[in-house]
């Protein structure tokens, strides 16, 4: 009786699959078709977690969320390591393309003062473009860990405004997920907003407002016009937190500055 090749218990001569381990038996050589397969098989077939917990956080995402917190894990990726993806795969867009992106806008802003008639400021263009690749950089160099840092924030908020059920942690994993889930549209409307009109980008807010009213409203059984106020209210904390972290960071800078001085 043969051994597995991977943990080294015996198995049936025609087995599949190591009984011990769960490894695929392989008994052919590598052959150019066979890596083909297997990348097609890995990458794009139903069994990779990452697109099926896409696609599931897509069409049923407070079903997701449900299942994930009540035990059911396996078929999903976990939630940081869904977020992550997510904010690569953005990080990397903005990396290569975040240039280009940014001269489309430009361009068309400048079409629209040419339009409406609004005199130019002399002198300024060059001050403009070295600001524009500040903010670039910055976007750029932070981008992954303000995504990071978010989380427990935008986990705070909605565990106050939905209290019912679920704790602190679980807030944590949900916010994961649908925050995972608008990057992937982030990135894919991104290149089609590179493609066609930068303002197509624009979407992706919207996008995110209804991936929180659609899958907190279903998973909490709410009703629209609780989902709506619910949602309103997390989007009015998050502002004021904004307001607030920006006018600290303005109110150091300052103090900084005198202290300097």
């Amino acid at each position: 009786m043969p051994n597995c090749l991977n943990c080294h218990e015996p198995i049936a001569k025609k087995a599949s699959f190591c009984l011990y381990c769960g490894a695929k038996v392989v008994q052919e050589r590598i052959t150019l078709k066979r890596i083909l397969s297997d990348f097609v098989e890995t990458f794009f077939g139903w069994d990779n977690k990452y697109f099926f917990t896409t696609w599931s956080l897509v069409v049923r995402p407070h079903v997701v969320l449900e299942e994930y917190a009540s035990g059911v894990r396996k078929k999903y990726v976990p939630p940081l390591t869904y977020l992550i993806i997510g904010a690569t795969l953005v990080l990397f867009s903005l990396t290569f393309f975040l240039d280009t992106y940014m001269n489309d806008l430009q361009g068309i802003n400048e079409n629209l003062k040419a339009s409406f008639g609004i005199p130019e400021v002399k002198n300024t263009e060059g001050l403009e473009g070295q600001v524009s690749q500040e903010i670039q950089g910055q976007i750029i160099k932070y981008f992954n860990l303000v995504t990071l840092i978010l989380i427990p924030i935008y986990a705070l908020f909605t565990s106050l405004i939905y209290r019912k059920t679920y704790n602190y942690a679980e807030h944590l994993v949900f916010n994961s997920y649908i925050q995972g889930t608008s990057l992937v549209f982030i990135f894919i409307f991104f290149y089609i907003s590179l493609l066609t009109h930068p303002f197509i980008y624009s979407i992706t807010t919207f996008i995110t407002i209804f991936l929180y009213l659609y899958s907190f409203g279903k998973l909490f059984k709410l009703d629209a016009g609780t989902s709506i106020l619910k949602l309103f209210l997390f989007l009015v904390m998050f502002v004021i937190f904004i307001v607030v972290f920006i006018a600290l960071l303005v109110g150091i800078a300052l103090l900084i500055s005198k202290l300097h001085n």
